[in-house]
């Protein structure tokens, strides 16, 4: 019951800071719905107005009771503010059919019943007395009507038009009460009002008492939880078991609070900290078949976003800057250090709906904030390779990040859709859910996701030429993470994006052979030319026989070499050389086998290699 404790601390914690807030923590026994309509009354109970409400302003704080949060069918009238058919007396005059005429009344009777007991309890409040002076008199369509706001048909019934886009049965009502000296005259914004129903609300309940599973006190127990936590599975409930002919709880408890017996009080409490956060510090992922994840702190604390850069933009201007990537984090994170203590909670949850009506914890982590803040310190350093990007003048450049999950997950699962590359959803929130876990709970990177990225990065010519090394830098940056917790090293300051030219691995070798193939052939090119080189036509049959295809490629490079200045083929041919005889150390058997994940850093650092040589030779140039 760890995550229902720690919603109900963040509840506790939050509910007195969140009042002003445009998205609320929903006090107990209270929902938010969309109003048409606004009534103004006098402290007296006096109708004064009657206008639309605009849609920007449309939500509403409503008291409700248990059967009317969820209500789909069925007569359960809201406490206070509510549809027309529920809160309006004289509704059943205006209607067309003799059952709806009987629907109506009986929904109207029904709910002023409700009403007059809030009202006469020890917890009412001015403006209950007011609102249920006026609704009594039924009268209100007919002060709608005068107030052009409900229009009739020749016959006396209504026309059939809407208010805000809802028919007049559905149209929700809510009530203004004019108080002197006070601003808040709206029953929404009025807190004395809403601790009013709070109390009287839960000193009414006469549902069946059992021992709340969170509490471990005798309590009433909760039978119909709240739904809409998440807003792209609106109607899916995270408790519930309702299905006493299936197999939600049979075969192991006799009775469904046998399996979990909920108090209102803290179910309110959990459900609406988590839809809460859900709505203002969640992260779907997914365009249609969506996964949430919340990551928070139960005091309120600030906490960083997993799925965006850490926070972290680089520019052309900045990049220039002589401040490595690991700085710039610690930098980034020092805030959020300074406001938490040592062993204040991080939690990370993950929401998704199995069906339409079951919502699922997916996945669940706490620690304390300093083993966080290592922790995605920690991937954020070890993760991060280099990422071209354009200026103003169409000019590349390099910036080294942190890839964000997402495209990890779209670069090694995905397919290229025009200028984008996509994964499908059911594979991104899988994905990306394993991706969090390895993060968070400091785990190696999955291999298939690994060898997922190098199967696509080695296959360049499925790809455009932006995508093609976007997937190659996600490809080496997941690679470089592979082998660094594999080996366990860590240092101060990392060198995995600087050439090693002491490394004889085989496949590093033959990455390495495969950037000078390459190159050769691109230093020939005249500006603007776009065709691909041989090595890049070539590159998925050097992979899995390098031996064999680099023959080929060597064979093709002849009429290059031609072309090219004297020095830049000699210092080419060198670099062969040198390659070659590293790999001549090798075993001759193994040569020819299928290369391992490194080939791809060797094959990227050296190409970067020259790309740095060629800066070098321009800026020399220019200071002549």
């Amino acid at each position: 019951m760890s995550w229902m404790s720690q919603l109900v601390k963040t509840y506790e914690n939050n509910i007195e800071k969140d009042k002003q807030s445009e998205i609320r923590l929903m006090p107990i026994a209270h929902m938010s719905a969309n109003a048409q309509i606004e009534i103004t009354l006098s402290r007296t109970g006096e109708f004064r107005d009657a206008q639309r409400v605009e849609r920007e302003s449309a939500v509403t704080l409503i008291p409700v009771t248990e059967t009317s949060a969820g209500r789909s069918s069925g007569i359960a009238p809201h406490a206070l503010s509510d549809t027309l058919s529920y809160i309006a007396g004289d509704f059943s005059l205006y209607c067309k059919g003799e059952k709806d005429k009987k629907t109506a009344g009986d929904k109207f009777e029904a709910y002023l019943a409700n009403l007059k007991g809030w009202a006469e309890s020890e917890h009412s409040h001015p403006k209950v007395w007011a609102i249920y002076g006026y609704l009594s008199k039924s009268r209100l369509i007919s002060d709608l009507i005068s107030s052009d706001l409900a229009g009739l048909e020749e016959d006396g019934t209504f026309d059939g038009k809407k208010i805000s886009g809802q028919p007049y049965e559905k149209a929700m009502v809510r009530f203004r009460v004019l108080e002197e000296g006070q601003e808040k005259t709206g029953t929404w914004e009025d807190e004395s009002l809403i601790r009013c129903y709070t109390g009287y609300y839960l000193t009414k309940q006469q549902g069946k008492k059992d021992i709340c599973y969170f509490s471990g006190e005798t309590r009433t127990v909760s039978e119909n939880h709240p739904k809409g936590i998440v807003a792209s599975d609106y109607g899916a409930k995270l408790v519930s078991a309702n299905d006493n002919q299936g197999y939600t709880y049979r075969g192991r408890f006799q009775s469904a609070e046998q399996a979990c017996a909920l108090s209102y009080e803290a179910s309110q409490k959990l459900h609406s900290a988590l839809t809460w956060l859900a709505r203002t510090q969640g992260t779907a992922i997914g365009s249609q078949d969506k996964r949430t994840f919340i990551c928070w702190n139960p005091g309120g604390k600030k906490t960083p976003d997993l799925f965006d850069e850490f926070g972290l933009t680089e520019d052309e201007e900045t990049v220039s800057q002589e401040i490595s990537w690991r700085k710039k984090l610690i930098k980034a994170f020092q805030g959020y250090r300074d406001q938490f203590d040592k062993n204040d909670p991080i939690i990370i949850i993950g929401l998704d709906a199995a069906t339409t009506g079951r919502l699922s914890v997916t996945y669940y982590h706490e620690l304390p904030a300093s083993d966080f803040l290592d922790r995605i310190l920690y991937w954020g350093e070890t993760c991060s390779w280099e990422y071209i990007r354009f200026n103003a003048q169409k000019q590349p450049y390099y910036i080294e990040e942190t890839p964000v999950f997402r495209r990890i997950v779209e670069c090694a699962f995905g397919r290229e859709r025009g200028n984008f590359i996509e994964a499908d959803d059911r594979v991104l929130k899988e994905q990306t859910q394993r991706l969090v876990k390895c993060m968070i709970e400091k785990q190696p990177i999955p291999f298939d996701i690994v060898h997922a990225l190098t199967l696509r990065a080695s296959t360049p010519l499925a790809y455009s030429r932006g995508n093609r090394e976007k997937v190659l830098s996600t490809a080496c940056a997941l690679i470089s993470k592979y082998y660094q917790d594999k080996n366990m090293e860590r240092q101060e300051e990392r060198d995995h994006m600087k050439l090693d030219l002491e490394n004889h691995d085989r496949s590093y070798l033959f990455g390495r052979l495969l950037a000078v193939c390459e190159s050769v052939e691109r230093a020939t090119y005249d500006r603007g030319e776009a065709r691909e080189p041989n090595a890049i036509r070539l590159q998925s049959a050097y992979v899995n026989h390098p031996m064999q295809t680099w023959k080929i490629l060597d064979g093709l490079l002849n009429p290059y070499f031609q072309k090219l200045k004297p020095g830049m083929r000699e210092y080419f041919r060198n670099l062969i050389t040198e390659i070659v005889a590293a790999l001549e150390e090798e075993d001759a058997k193994i040569l020819n086998q299928e290369l391992r994940e490194s080939y791809l850093l060797g094959y990227y650092l050296q190409r970067a290699e020259f790309g740095k040589k060629k800066e070098t030779k321009k800026e020399e140039q220019d200071n002549e």
